[in-house]
């Protein structure tokens, strides 16, 4: 018995002792230099939870989905539901900006196949304009609109082992500034037993794609004509912005129940991410569901998930001893926590939850998510 706690123990430590492994490099250079791409990508709203359930498990949700939220979390898990379902969140984050994400998806062939649609937007509007000359604002205002259209086909191989691609087209307006982009997600699940209950693993390759370049009318300028030169008019000019790749990350999962019963399961999950644009991160999630009664039940959740690229706790460089610099350190401790937790009622093929989820993120404000799922 204590091997077999042993086993289980390494799987679920296995993300998190992949995290310590040496940064990017690119071959033939020194390797001690991190060629990481800090802040060098487009596209960031493709990485913000699809649903509240994944976010209250702080993104290990990939090797346990296997409803429509898996067009967000892992594909391969879209094959694993049998029933029709569509989803709807919605998260109001800092300055007041907005995130939604919605899908909707459909067993095929007995349930051997899946296909299902998404929507993600994320954006604001209505911004005044301020300029070095106008710092009061100059009566105009301005909206970004990020928007990502995907479509997802999953299967079942076999009764362990399941696939899944998403094909997504990607814009971004700017103020009046435009890019287009295609991405795609490629997931797999791998499910069996272990000592008589489930255990679950992922691999994730998530929004690899083309390029995004902006084009549009901020880009227009006039060059005046330089000093000294006569009978020359100011000549209109374009500035060519540069290429972003999207934020592409590879993730590996792995999920347990350590308890499994038709009344409650308690399941205990692990996740490694290493995005092309930041330092490698994990987390580790629990989750607990009871069967409160004939077709309802209820279920808790929490997570803490640590994101290298926020853990230099030194926000304040030479001020780093002053309080507002100890108050920030206070709060970045917390950077990665989340909990939450969900009701749910299914009936033969129709079913209705609700989910909600709270997101520590350190010095800035912490966020409320909320989701429904339907099923039919």
């Amino acid at each position: 018995m204590k091997r077999n706690f042993a086993f289980i123990l390494a799987c679920l430590l296995v993300p998190g002792a992949i995290a310590a492994q040496a940064p990017l490099t690119t071959p033939g250079t020194d390797p001690q230099v991190d060629n990481t791409r800090y802040g060098g990508t487009a596209a960031q709203f493709l990485t913000l939870p699809g649903d509240a359930r994944g976010a209250a498990l702080g993104g290990s949700y990939a090797a346990l989905v296997n409803d429509v939220a898996a067009m967000f979390w892992n594909p391969a898990g879209l094959a694993l539901g049998n029933t029709s379902q569509a989803a709807f969140s919605y998260t109001k984050y800092v300055a007041d900006t907005h995130h939604l994400w919605a899908g909707m998806s459909t067993p095929l062939k007995g349930g051997e196949w899946a296909l299902g649609v998404s929507l993600t937007n994320f954006g604001f509007s209505d911004q005044p304009v301020y300029t070095e000359d106008a710092q009061e604002g100059t009566g105009d205002d301005y909206s970004v609109s990020e928007t990502a259209v995907g479509l997802t086909m999953s299967l079942q191989f076999s009764d362990r082992f399941s696939a899944g691609f998403t094909g997504k087209l990607i814009s971004e307006s700017l103020a009046n500034a435009t890019g287009t982009a295609f991405g795609v997600d490629f997931g797999t699940n791998y499910h069996s037993n272990l000592l008589g209950r489930p255990i679950r693993a992922s691999f994730i390759l998530t929004n690899y794609g083309t390029s995004m370049t902006l084009s549009g009318a901020p880009l227009n300028i006039t060059i005046p004509p330089q000093e000294g030169t006569q009978n020359v008019e100011p000549q209109p000019a374009r500035l060519r912005a540069s290429a972003f790749e999207p934020p592409t990350q590879f993730r590996v999962g792995v999920a347990y129940d350590l308890m499994n019963s038709t009344s409650n399961r308690l399941t205990l999950l692990s996740e490694f991410w290493q995005p092309t644009d930041s330092d490698p991160g994990y987390g580790f999630a629990a989750e607990y569901n009871l069967g409160v009664s004939k077709g309802f039940n209820a279920a808790l959740r929490g997570s803490y998930s640590y994101q290298g690229d926020n853990a230099d706790t030194d926000v304040g460089g030479n001020f780093s001893q002053t309080a507002f610099a100890s108050s920030q350190q206070d709060k970045s401790r917390w950077d990665g926590l989340a909990f939450g937790g969900g009701l749910a009622f299914k009936s033969g093929n129709y079913g209705i939850g609700l989910d909600y989820a709270y997101r520590n993120l350190g010095i800035l404000p912490a966020v409320n998510m909320f989701s429904v799922k339907l099923g039919f």
